[in-house]
């Protein structure tokens, strides 16, 4: 359940940032791919890149592009990131930044590179797509950070320590 609403608040913060008046960089950060790198956590693979279809699809219908690409974007780049999550044995802080940024590179690849066998035209070039891989990380960064600063503050020493200094 928490994944589901962690999907719906990332697709609306995506939504408002592509929908503002933001610096452009802004606007390129996809933290709908953050919640792939979290799925990574309770999936396999394939459910991972169902999740990653899903971020795909609704990517392409709040960014009003051709309906398809990006779903098998999303799909590929969740199976990547749960292949090497899981290969690799990653957690932490690692397992945010590195997850984020392989779902965003593999992501804006595999995108292009259907857009390409389509004949379309893509909406961004090389600089929004390592804008996008750049802001995306940056905010798998951010959840990192976040859930450390969360750890430590929910941490038994920490407990121990407040309680030390009561008596």
């Amino acid at each position: 359940m928490t994944l589901a609403a962690a999907f719906v608040l990332a697709a609306l913060l995506q939504f408002g940032l592509t929908a503002g008046h933001l610096w452009w960089a802004l606007a390129a950060c996809q933290p709908i791919l953050v919640v792939v790198v979290a799925a990574a956590r309770r999936f396999d693979p394939v459910g991972v890149a169902w999740t990653g279809l899903a971020a795909g699809l609704a990517t392409d219908l709040m960014s009003e592009r051709i309906i398809g690409p990006g779903a098998i974007a999303g799909a590929v780049g969740g199976f990547v990131v749960a292949t090497v999550v899981r290969r690799f044995e990653m957690e932490g802080p690692l397992y945010w930044i590195v997850g984020s940024l392989l779902a965003a590179a593999c992501s804006e690849a595999v995108w292009m590179l259907a857009l390409l066998t389509l004949g379309a035209r893509p909406d961004h070039g090389l600089a929004g797509g390592l804008a996008t891989v750049a802001m995306t990380s940056g905010a798998g960064l951010a959840v990192a950070a976040g859930e450390r600063a969360w750890g430590a503050w929910q941490s038994p020493a920490r407990k121990r320590r407040r309680a030390l200094r009561r008596l």
